[in-house]
């Protein structure tokens, strides 16, 4: 059975018993002035705010052909990747991996493309343990945090295991107010691209 107050009001209501109209609409702007209240309800979603900028060079003459490439952290290596083959002239049709350092073959820990992950056996020779990722499955800021890089470290990276083009990329700036999902994006740039199939790889000269 429904309890009625003395006005007819519902009572044992989020208002309380017995109160009227007026008293329910005082409790309600009381409540919207509370500022603690009105903040939580209209804060927007928080925007992830981290991308890394990289400088990366071509190994055998890293004066003339360099590219500055920002990418936000919850972007993949593999999205890198492309960004960096497509910026120096490359194609996209050989394995490839990024390492640690300038270590190429002999990274410890090594992002792999997926046609390679797990299968290419270690062609560095040494003999030591490696740990592989699989380039699309590993974002950039899981990369940072893996391999702890900071600002002036570097990864290499190696495309086309018969050929060889070796680049290196500097971390030259945590960039704080980039959006996380920024995709790879060249800022700044010196040299032409290059030739793939119509030069000599110059580590071969």
């Amino acid at each position: 059975m429904r309890c009625v107050g003395e006005k007819g009001e519902k009572s044992g209501s989020f208002f309380g018993r017995g109160r009227d109209w007026r008293t329910r609409v005082g409790v309600l702007q009381e409540r919207l002035s509370d500022p603690a209240i009105t903040s939580r309800a209209c804060k927007p979603k928080e925007v992830q705010m981290t991308a890394y900028r990289f400088r990366v060079k071509f190994d055998p003459d890293p004066t003339s052909l360099w590219r500055d490439i920002v990418v936000g952290e919850n972007r993949t290596v593999e999205e890198f990747q492309t960004a960096i083959n497509r910026a120096v002239g490359l194609d996209h049709g050989h394995l490839w991996f990024v390492g640690t350092d300038e270590d190429y073959w002999n990274s410890e820990v090594k992002y792999e493309c997926t046609e390679a992950f797990g299968e290419t056996p270690n062609l560095g020779g040494f003999g030591f343990d490696e740990e592989t990722y699989d380039a699309s499955e590993t974002t950039i800021g899981e990369m940072v945090r893996q391999l702890e890089l900071e600002e002036r470290d570097r990864l290499c990276y190696l495309y086309d295991y018969g050929d060889e083009w070796r680049f290196y990329a500097i971390c030259t700036e945590i960039v704080g107010d980039e959006s996380s999902d920024r995709e790879p994006e060249v800022r700044k740039r010196k040299g032409d691209p290059i030739d793939q199939y119509g030069a000599s790889n110059p580590r071969e000269t």
